[in-house]
């Protein structure tokens, strides 16, 4: 019982050194590509002001579905490109690789701070009761509420949330 005791926690610690060995290394290593290593950050949605240096990348991320309509994108006013570039967006299934009809995932959105300066840039959050005609690739024509469902009902649609980020580049 000992002598299995022993095994199980020697094992437990290999593993825990593996497991943070390769988190070392994963976090050296970077991304690839031409992201530096170690200089994009994620922020939080809901952080509207955002200070970063010259040459820092960071994200945005947002739930999506596809199945219901939710979708985001970048609108008016986009940033001023001598302050902050968008790097585009990568879209994430929650059930791993390959998407499921119906399942929901991340929608990740990447800029880079450019140049010293202050710049705005909006995020649109569409639903299926917010926005009419979008698709994942496609905004909608309008950023008003859509028309009236034709079911007979009267409550007219809310309009689709908007978020304005302020991003100053130090």
């Amino acid at each position: 019982m000992i002598s299995s005791l022993r095994t199980a926690c020697a094992f437990r610690s290999g593993t825990a050194i593996a497991a943070a060995a390769l988190l070392a290394l994963a976090t050296a290593c970077g991304s690839g590509g031409d992201e530096p290593a170690g200089a994009s950050t994620s922020r939080a949605v809901k952080d509207t002001d955002i200070t970063a240096e010259p040459g820092e990348r960071f994200t945005l991320t947002v739930d999506r579905n596809d199945s219901t309509r939710e979708y985001w994108y970048l609108v008016a006013p986009e940033p001023d490109s001598s302050v902050l570039v968008s790097r585009g967006q990568v879209y994430a299934p929650d059930s791993g690789a390959e998407a499921l009809p119906g399942g929901g995932g991340r929608l990740t959105f990447t800029f880079e701070a450019k140049g010293r300066g202050t710049t705005r840039f909006t995020l649109l959050h569409c639903t299926f009761t917010t926005c009419q005609g979008n698709t994942a690739t496609r905004p909608p024509e309008t950023t008003g509420p859509s028309a009236p469902p034709t079911s007979g009902a009267t409550t007219p649609s809310r309009a689709p949330e908007r978020i304005t980020y302020t991003v100053t580049v130090d």
